[in-house]
């Protein structure tokens, strides 16, 4: 398992750069391969794992569950209370898209399969008010995309405690 210092190191995927420093908060977002689109219970089986899939791994601040993307915010949290390293965003977005492509897979009455593209986006969280920012990003992409009036009325998205 990758882990990650508290230092900012640099990995390269297939495409994307991924930066990463131990103890910071980030924005992600993952998307369903290209003409996947999940309707209101894959939605609710996706909002599912990011809440309660590993709360040892992440603490989230908030998610948005679109029809063919997941915007995230959250935390990655240390192996063990004193461990020098935290989870990596890598093993944290591999997990979640592994459970649900299965469940998902299930939902659909197959055995699961790629319904993700491979990479991911990341954004390291820098001040109160990048965070902010993001935050409200979150949380007008159901409305700017026409599928609810507003935030709250979308079945996809929660926030946690901000404070």
């Amino acid at each position: 398992m990758k882990r990650v210092g508290p230092t900012l190191g640099h990995r390269r995927r297939e495409r994307l750069p991924h930066w990463e420093k131990g103890g910071s908060t980030y924005f992600l977002t993952f998307s369903a391969r290209r003409g996947e689109h999940f309707d209101a219970q894959e939605r609710a089986i996706i909002l599912a794992s990011c809440r309660f899939g590993h709360p040892e791994r992440w603490v989230l601040h908030a998610v948005a569950v679109m029809p063919d993307h997941v915007h995230m915010l959250l935390t990655p949290q240390r192996p063990a209370p004193n461990a020098p390293q935290w989870f990596s965003l890598a093993e944290i977005v591999k997990g979640i898209k592994s459970v649900t492509a299965r469940k998902i897979g299930r939902h659909r009455g197959g055995t699961g399969g790629s319904i993700w593209q491979e990479e991911y986006y990341d954004h390291l969280i820098r001040d109160p008010e990048d965070f902010a920012a993001e935050l409200n990003y979150l949380l007008q992409n159901p409305v700017k995309q026409g599928l609810a009036l507003k935030p709250p009325d979308w079945d996809g998205l929660w926030v946690g405690k901000l404070s």
